[in-house]
């Protein structure tokens, strides 16, 4: 007897959820598909009656955890008042908790680097989450003219990326000390914008 279309949707859903947060984790090259399977509880012949490659998988897990990411920003901007929204964005992202969780937190931080280098759906699906994020910051950020509001969000959302990145090169003292700077670094030049 057939599975169900629930049933087949319920296990793709696993496998992403699984893979996405492997992939934050241990990068694309770190992670195979035979470990995401097993992580699962599914077999490896599994694996082509849901994706038709890894590169696939890697894209849909991509998606999945971006829009997690959102989840953790989204929130924060629609609850501060108008003239800092963006800086609030950039304090929901900046904590030492998104600090500690590498295989729950930002995909561009976790995997951007390794993609930069690659061509494929992944590489291609993260920068149009890039420039969707940069637009929707945009559409939030201080300033008088779409000019300064562009140069707001896209120094603000490198200061993040980066920031994040940074700190996690660093042990955890110092890398909550970092984000500390680059919160107040933010929220200083954001007041002023």
């Amino acid at each position: 007897m057939p599975w169900s279309k629930d049933h087949k949707s319920a296990t793709r859903g696993r496998i992403v959820e699984t893979a996405s947060t492997a992939l934050r984790a241990k990068g694309v090259s770190g992670v195979g598909v035979a470990q995401v399977m097993e992580a699962a509880g599914l077999t490896h012949g599994g694996f082509y009656a849901h994706f038709g490659s890894k590169e696939e998988l890697v894209a849909s897990a991509l998606a999945h955890a971006l829009e997690q990411s959102g989840k953790r920003t989204g929130p924060a901007a629609e609850a501060a008042p108008a003239a800092h929204k963006l800086r609030a964005v950039s304090e929901a992202y900046l904590t030492p908790e998104h600090l500690a969780h590498a295989e729950r937190g930002c995909p561009i931080v976790a995997l951007g680097p390794e993609l930069a280098r690659s061509t494929g759906p992944a590489r291609d699906a993260l920068a149009g989450h890039i420039r969707k994020r940069v637009d929707w910051m945009e559409s939030i950020a201080p300033g008088k003219t779409k000019a300064e509001r562009r140069r707001a969000a896209a120094g603000t959302y490198a200061a993040m990326i980066g920031g994040m990145l940074l700190a996690r090169l660093m042990d955890e003292e110092d890398g909550e000390k970092y984000l500390a700077q680059v919160r107040g670094f933010l929220k200083d030049s954001l007041e002023e914008a």
